[in-house]
């Protein structure tokens, strides 16, 4: 048996300061310093997203309409057509009978309280055609914001988002909501495209890596696991300039604690590709989330127009590779 003293650190703050901070703003807005709105979806979300600046005297971000999912001119093509399950009171793992399990390659995709168990090309959800109830565990990306999220101005890269709870590695945070831009129109914007900052592009080169959620809960690497593209078979572009959710003050980071996962699901007889962000390891409560923006693949193949297209990279991560987009 071994027996260590523990000594805090120079500067560390109290035990549980953070947490009884984030008590007292619970209990009363009035004690959040920098407060500038007390909910910036008006109502959109279950749960409210607040608005800080302890920075400067910036009073929010330029105007965009909140809007919590995705905003589609038309339905996504399938190769083939889907059809909903006939599950009349819930998905369970194993039923082989349930046809969204089926999609999923005979797979759940959450664990009962909602982890995502693995990264994969798709996760097939219930849709508005399954008979399944609202609390069905297949349907976790649909539910909307379940953590206290907060937009706050940060130092040097604009406004930020991250959370009042705790994160555990899995979780889901937020879909990417916006416009659905056609990928032809979107060529034809040309510079006007490219200047978009709320562009989430599928089409981009990312990092590739492999997650699933032991390894990320344990916060260790598993030496078995092969890395996986992180490329999806249909390409989707989003613009959240004029409307969007919480997800467009996701930062970019070369070291992000959050990743993107395509989700697919019926809507109206009909099938609708959404991105759902998921926790990359456990998150501390206040800290930054952030997430991997990737590399344009115009800017690989042509070297003449890429670099001015690239962002200067201030996420300050020991991987940083001081660009990106």
């Amino acid at each position: 048996m071994f027996k260590y003293k523990l000594v805090r650190v120079p500067g560390q703050p109290d035990a549980f300061s953070v947490l009884q901070t984030i008590r007292k703003w619970k209990d009363g807005f009035s004690s959040r310093a920098g407060l500038v709105l007390p909910d910036l979806t008006s109502g959109a979300e279950r749960i409210p997203v607040s608005l800080v600046n302890e920075v400067d005297n910036e009073k929010g971000p330029a105007y965009f309409t909140y809007f919590p999912t995705l905003k589609y001119s038309k339905s996504f093509t399938l190769t083939q057509p889907s059809i909903g399950c006939k599950c009349h009171s819930a998905c369970l793992p194993g039923d082989m009978n349930c046809s969204c399990i089926q999609k999923n390659e005979g797979e759940f995709p959450y664990t009962g309280n909602g982890i995502l168990v693995s990264r994969k090309q798709l996760v097939h959800e219930c849709g508005a055609t399954c008979p399944c109830p609202p609390t069905c565990k297949n349907r976790v990306s649909q539910s909307g914001v379940k953590v206290r999220l907060e937009v706050f101005k940060s130092k040097d890269r604009g406004w930020g988002l991250r959370s009042w709870d705790p994160i555990r590695a899995g979780t889901f945070i937020c879909e990417f909501a916006g416009e659905v831009l056609d990928e032809v129109k979107f060529k034809h914007k040309g510079d006007e495209g490219e200047t978009d900052e709320y562009i989430f592009d599928t089409r981009r080169d990312y990092e590739s890596f492999k997650w699933n959620y032991e390894p990320g809960l344990l916060e260790e690497e598993s030496p078995n696991d092969s890395i996986e593209d992180y490329s999806i078979p249909y390409p989707l572009i989003i613009s959240a300039k004029n409307a969007g959710n919480v997800a467009r003050f996701i930062n970019h980071s070369c070291s992000p604690n959050v990743f993107w996962q395509p989700v697919l699901y019926e809507q109206n007889n009909q099938s609708f590709l959404h991105i759902a962000f998921f926790a990359i390891r456990h998150i501390p409560p206040l800290t930054e989330l952030t997430f991997d923006y990737g590399i344009s693949m115009s800017d690989e193949a042509d070297n003449n127009n890429g670099p001015h297209r690239k962002k200067k990279c201030l996420c300050g991560s020991s991987k940083c590779r001081g660009y990106f987009g």
